[in-house]
């Protein structure tokens, strides 16, 4: 639980791994019997080396075998998918969807090296895993932790470093500024292709919650006073929408307590620094 889950950066590989797409048309990628095969081997070992080691050593084989079970229900999920693709194509109807719902959404791998595009097609994978039910939570971070360069706004110095302009450097302030629309332009791609997806009776983005922000006020002073935050989707019904909240009393891990229950999932203990839900967020019953 506290391991961070590696992040996969190439857009392909995140279409492989969800659904087992192949480069050639109507076909589908085959799982390895061999990757099974040893994942069951390094389970078993760890298992009997376990019960020799001291405690502070199974503590430190339980965090490598939380990667490992990671593994597992990764090659668990592609199994099963599989064995609903025979189904399907033997013509059984083994999906969940309203005959109204909108038809999987087609994902477009992008030949050039354009940010825009990268970020679209990494955003519409997400879309793609929500749609089809493949997962209910993902993450996309938009920035590698010591920033990207984005040539397509006219130049090429990293985030990262721009955002040490002190409040005094004019030109590195203007390239903070445009790097923040451009990213926000990419989550409005994300959000506009979920409001135009047909779920029962609304969208899909009616039935998601979408936080898009930053864990920084000001990345030149690390200031994290006023953090900026986006949600967007209805979550089912339970947030209240469509307004700017300035004057919310509350710290991050309030807003993501706030978010879980508005998703329906029991809190036992408060998230990191939490001592609260943010009420104002949540519809009226």
């Amino acid at each position: 639980p506290t391991q961070a889950v590696p992040a996969e950066t190439n857009p392909r590989s995140v279409l492989n791994r969800l659904f087992g797409k192949s480069d050639k048309p109507g076909q589908t990628t085959q799982a390895d019997p061999l990757d099974r095969k040893m994942l069951d081997l390094v389970i078993g070992g760890a298992r009997d080396l376990r019960r020799k080691l001291p405690l502070n050593d199974q503590h430190k084989l339980d965090e490598y075998l939380d990667s490992v079970r990671a593994v597992e229900r990764r090659i668990a999920a592609f199994e099963y998918r599989q064995k609903e693709a025979a189904l399907e194509k033997a013509g059984v109807s083994v999906s969940k969807r309203n005959a109204s719902d909108s038809p999987p959404i087609e994902i477009k791998i992008p030949e050039g090296d354009k940010r825009s595009e990268y970020m679209q097609v990494m955003c519409d994978l997400n879309v793609l895993a929500f749609q089809t039910d493949t997962t209910r939570v993902s993450s996309y971070i938009g920035s590698t932790p010591n920033g990207v360069s984005y040539p397509e706004l006219g130049f090429n110095d990293q985030h990262h470093s721009q955002t040490h302009h002190n409040n005094k450097d004019k030109e590195k302030m203007r390239k903070v500024a445009a790097i923040a629309k451009f990213n926000i332009d990419q989550f409005a791609h994300m959000i506009k292709k979920m409001r135009g997806i047909r779920e029962g009776d609304g969208t899909l983005l009616d039935n998601c919650i979408m936080m898009w922000g930053s864990g920084l006020e000001d990345g030149s002073t690390h200031s994290r006073a006023n953090l900026p935050f986006i949600i967007a989707g209805g979550g089912g019904g339970s947030i209240n929408t469509g307004r700017f909240l300035p004057h919310t009393k509350g710290n991050q891990g309030d807003l993501l307590t706030t978010l879980l229950a508005c998703a329906g999932v029991p809190v036992d203990r408060p998230i990191g620094i939490a001592t609260k839900q943010l009420p104002e967020m949540m519809a009226r019953a």
